[in-house]
């Protein structure tokens, strides 16, 4: 394969890449039209948003091992169908119920997508080629959250709610017929796939690992998504934590027990892939968790609408973009320890100053902290997943990326639900002592800090909506401090392990290779699975 061909397949497979994740953010600020839409409440409305993330969770964990049996282009090209097909169903939907469930059937695709583009991709790329194409391939995990509410807002402002969907379909079927012309047929994958010992055979089909999977992540998924609103007590909380945890216990099991798991679960025996997936998931906690909880400072605590809270945000996604483009150039001089640890610094410095939101902080204040959270962000990400699949042989890379993707998923869903849960506890906390602290003001006469500054714009009168919705804005901005502050802590955590990454094998070849003089591109090095 040629250098030009291996990019086109980049492009096209980030085109479809895109959409999929774009999806999962785009809908949030056009609820609220929705409910109106649909005169409902919006607790009914908010499962057009569950619906599609459970669906992922549900098939991600498969795709890879449905890909080896029929080829991931096949499993790609279907995937893409299905999510521009559900996108048509979901501008068209007639009622909510119908909505729900066709964003279930655009999330099979669009879930589907996100471990078949990394498959196809380490799967043609050669090692020292690896993370620039996983930094294009980055893009749109780590900008599409960040310019999801942007766009959304936009469309929805603009156009209505199902523009949101409508989008996707000439995207889709421009991806799609794409797909077809450009992207490797079965024969070549399987001459990628051979390991020194031939093609890969035909073993026996992984039923109970397959439904295991599929139950046990839904499960556990839609527990943790849950506990953000409900808390973590609940008992349907509970009950879906518990239950999807025994399943996927049992699913171990399984799993190490056939020749041909679904998900190979030996993969977390080297400590390079163990490593770099850990922290991946802090940096998908965060990067997700952040998604929420600077939009609700903008909206809730100084009342900006959406689009303009999006706006605000765009200076961090492209930051991000450029962050992961360094990444990808420097990536085979440098490694990725050094790189990671610098992303997580950045993300720690920009973290900082989250940590001193109040009430009168603007927007273009925390937009230099903004650009180097993004630059962080794009810093780490990139060197992660590539030194994580370095592990791994050509054989393997599918389900590899499927493991990937779905413990990214679940470590998403905890760092919303945990920060989520932390913010609303830290609020009502703050507000209870602001109450007191105005209560005993109103004794003396004399009042000081927040209870001062509330009492001061409720007036003379002393009103008590307004002061109730001063000591609301101000508990908010001080939880969010609180919240942000877990954040810092956990990324800086983050950095000791950071700087006890494994190496990537093949980079080290080559570029003892390159001191030797050697002028030599290293294949491709069999580390585990093989």
């Amino acid at each position: 394969m040629t250098k030009a061909y291996r990019w086109q397949v980049t492009a096209v497979v980030a085109i479809g890449l895109f959409m999929a994740i774009l999806d999962n953010t785009i809908v949030s600020v056009t609820l609220p039209q929705m409910q109106k839409a649909f005169h409902t409440d919006f607790e009914s409305i908010t499962w057009v948003a569950t619906a599609y993330f459970l669906a992922q969770a549900a098939v991600i964990p498969i795709v890879g091992y449905l890909s080896d049996r029929v080829g991931s282009k096949l499993v790609f090209l279907i995937a893409l169908a299905l999510f521009t097909i559900g996108s048509t169903l979901c501008a068209l939907a007639p009622t909510k119920e119908a909505l729900i469930a066709f964003r279930v059937f655009q999330g099979i695709g669009g879930g589907a997508l996100l471990p078949m583009a990394f498959a196809i991709i380490f799967r043609i790329f050669p090692p020292t080629e690896r993370a620039a194409a996983t930094a294009v391939l980055g893009i749109p995990i780590m900008m599409a959250p960040a310019f999801g509410p942007t766009i959304g807002g936009f469309l929805s402002t603009n156009f209505n709610w199902n523009a949101i969907f409508t989008v996707n379909i000439p995207i889709g079927v421009v991806a799609l017929v794409l797909a077809i012309l450009v992207l490797p047929g079965r024969k070549a994958e399987s001459e990628q796939q051979a390991g020194p010992t031939g093609p890969i055979g035909r073993k026996r089909f992984d039923i109970a690992g397959l439904m295991l999977s599929m139950v046990g992540f839904t499960a556990l998924v839609y527990g943790i998504t849950q506990a953000g609103s409900k808390g973590w007590g609940d008992a349907t909380v509970l009950t879906f934590i518990i239950g999807g945890a025994a399943v996927l216990v049992a699913f171990v099991v399984v799993e190490l027990r056939v020749s041909d798991p679904v998900i190979d679960m030996r993969l977390f025996t080297n400590y390079t892939f163990t490593i770099a997936n850990i922290v991946m998931w802090v940096v998908a906690a965060v990067l997700f968790g952040s998604v929420f909880l600077l939009p609700l400072f903008f909206e809730n605590i100084q009342g900006a609408s959406a689009l303009t809270a999006g706006e605000l945000l765009i200076s961090q996604g492209l930051a991000m973009g450029v962050g992961m483009a360094l990444s990808g150039t420097l990536y085979n001089r440098v490694g990725p320890r050094i790189l990671t640890t610098i992303g997580l610094v950045l993300v720690v410095v920009g973290t900082f100053s989250l940590t001193q939101l109040n009430v009168n902080t603007t927007g273009q204040s925390l937009q230099i902290w903004l650009i180097l959270r993004g630059l962080g962000l794009g810093f780490s990400n990139p060197p992660l997943q590539t030194l994580a699949m370095s592990a791994v042989s050509n054989r393997a890379m599918a389900k590899a990326s499927s493991l990937v993707s779905v413990t990214r998923i679940v470590a998403s869903a905890i760092g919303v639900a945990g920060l989520t849960t932390y913010l609303t506890q830290q609020a009502a906390a703050h507000g209870l002592a602001i109450g007191k602290a105005i209560q005993a003001g109103l004794a003396t006469h004399q009042f000081s800090g927040v209870a001062a500054t509330c009492v001061k714009l409720a007036g003379p009168t002393l009103n008590q909506a307004a002061v109730q919705a001063c000591v609301m804005r101000q508990a908010s901005a001080q939880g969010l401090d609180d919240t942000f502050w877990v954040v810092l802590i956990c990324c800086a955590a983050s950095i000791v392990l950071a700087l006890i990454l494994g190496r990537d094998p093949a980079i080290r070849a080559y570029q003892e290779a390159k001191a030797r003089g050697e002028e030599v591109t290293p294949e491709r090095v069999p580390v585990m699975s093989e």
